[in-house]
């Protein structure tokens, strides 16, 4: 939903990869509530972590603690924003529930994109 979020709103600023630690591809879920969003990520793709990091990004955006701890070791150029956001994945429940969790996602990913591109898009916290 990151990746989707920095295209949709900064469009061709920056180029934009996803990395995971288990990069199964985009969730149904996610797809729904970002189309909602009127957002489509259904041709996303995410790869291991390290194999985005073979070529060291200038600004890594990490959305959960065991993302960024699953990291190697990276350039001193390349700056980490630390964005924890609640893993939707895991919630477990009815639909309704685990859509909640999803838009929950969702949005606070959008709020911090935007509060992120308003402020320059700088590469520090």
């Amino acid at each position: 939903m990151g990746e989707g979020w920095l295209r949709h709103l900064a469009g061709d600023r920056f180029e934009v990869t996803s990395g995971g630690l288990r990069p199964i591809g985009v969730h149904p879920r996610a797809i729904q509530v970002m189309g909602e969003a009127g957002v489509d990520i259904s041709g996303l793709k995410s790869t291991y972590v390290h194999r985005e990091l073979e070529r060291p990004p200038d600004v890594l955006i990490a959305l959960s603690r065991q993302a960024l701890s699953a990291c190697p070791p990276l350039p001193g150029r390349t700056r980490v924003l630390r964005w924890p956001v609640p893993d939707p994945y895991t919630v477990r429940g009815d639909e309704a529930v685990v859509l909640r969790a999803f838009r929950g996602a969702r949005d606070e990913i959008r709020e911090r994109v935007e509060d992120w591109l308003a402020a320059g898009a700088p590469t520090s916290e």
